[in-house]
């Protein structure tokens, strides 16, 4: 267990590290995407496989919704996978035992554009606190840091890399009925 603990902490600080160093070089226009095709439905579900053992432990309900297992796009396949992973271990360290967590993804044939949608049933963020969620180092409430910990990067890397792709991210939430975080890229 004492051993579990230490790798568990070292993959921490290694995570933080690595996102401070993304959130400087993206700052200093230092970070190139390595774009080539990527399939859509193996990055999900690589993406996934990353907070599984995290949503078992929480008995979390976990979905996945793709338009194609085939589908493919121009994109920095790394970096899109950072991208859910950080949305889908926020989804599962803000939803309650028992919850659920999601990722839908839908093509927008008309303006040329897909989207990542991780959806939960957790507890959720107030509609003022909203505009502060991808600013670096923002942390929303002290009180839920305290409970849930965190350094408020990941929100903000996430907005980067995702306009770094040419798109956005964007928000849907409201107090205890969950949150939808959807990142927007072009096809």
């Amino acid at each position: 267990k004492a051993l579990n603990d230490v790798v568990e902490s070292g993959q921490h600080l290694l995570a933080l590290i690595n996102d401070i160093l993304d959130l400087s070089k993206i700052e200093a226009g230092r970070i190139e995407l390595q774009l080539a095709a990527v399939n859509v439905a193996a990055v999900c579900q690589a993406s996934l496989r990353l907070v599984r053992e995290q949503a078992i432990k929480k008995n979390h309900r976990v979905s996945l919704l793709l338009p194609s297992d085939s589908l493919t796009i121009m994109a920095d396949e790394r970096r899109l996978k950072q991208m859910l992973v950080n949305l889908l271990s926020n989804a599962v360290k803000f939803t309650p035992d028992g919850g659920e967590i999601g990722l839908e993804v839908c093509v927008r044939e008309s303006q040329a554009e897909i989207c990542f949608a991780v959806r939960d049933t957790g507890i959720g963020i107030r509609p003022e606190l909203q505009s502060r969620l991808f600013q670096p180092f923002a942390q929303l409430d002290s009180a839920l840091n305290r409970q849930f910990g965190g350094t408020g990067l990941g929100l903000a890397l996430v907005r980067r890399l995702a306009e770094l792709h040419g798109g956005h991210v964007h928000v849907q939430s409201a107090p205890n009925e969950g949150s939808c975080f959807t990142i927007v890229v072009p096809l």
